[in-house]
């Protein structure tokens, strides 16, 4: 009697060890796959910003805005939002209209001969490469447009920029940018499941 009691102590505490051992593979499974997601979502991170100069590299006076990724992963722009003074503004344009007292000057114009030209560019819908920069709006110094420029170079101060995109596995990112990096909340984007649609977009 005193044998089948040993025996079935025995057995029992194989059962348990060998349920023991099952757990505990079941718990390294678990964070060796948590710890590959989290090295594959590392290493697909993008991170977009907004950087504005107003000179180039020859100290010629030049305003430029461009989105730039500083992350390591491609990133897939799902909107942009530019704004000025808290109001959204769907192109380059309108947005030079109301802030700086911008004039559109068609190209059949006798003006147009001396009239320094606004390049805008789409950010929304494009796939920035790791490093990649996406110019939205251009506009160079010149005799003509003295006025305009000054003003732009000063309002940029007001306006910001909301921003939402995707990585290749489909992480996605919600951010409220400003050219100044010190804004809060820079650095730490609002991690969604999707990308809302902006009642305002800004397309060019």
């Amino acid at each position: 009697m005193q044998r089948l009691f040993h025996r079935r102590g025995v057995d029992v505490f194989i059962a348990v060890a060998a349920l023991f051992v099952s757990a505990v593979s079941l718990w390294i499974g678990v964070r060796t796959e948590y710890a590959n997601e989290e090295l594959v979502a590392g290493s697909t991170w993008p991170f977009l910003q907004v950087q504005i100069s107003n000179s180039d590299l020859d100290g010629n006076l030049d305003l430029k805005f461009d989105v730039v990724n500083t992350g390591v992963g491609p990133a897939k722009v799902e909107s942009f939002e530019v704004f000025w003074r808290g109001k959204p503004y769907r192109s380059s344009n309108e947005l030079l209209i109301r802030c700086c007292g911008f004039k559109i000057i068609k190209a059949t114009s006798p003006e147009a001969k001396h009239h320094t030209p606004l390049i805008a560019g789409g950010v929304q819908g494009i796939v920035l490469r790791p490093g990649e920069t996406e110019e939205f709006i251009h506009y160079r110094l010149n005799a003509d447009n003295l006025a305009i420029w000054s003003a732009l170079n000063k309002e940029r101060e007001q306006m910001s920029y909301r921003i939402c995109y995707c990585s290749v596995i489909e992480q996605c990112w919600l951010a409220t940018l400003r050219s100044e990096l010190y804004m809060p909340g820079q650095l730490h984007p609002l991690q969604v499941k999707t990308c809302p649609v902006p009642a305002v977009p800004y397309l060019k």
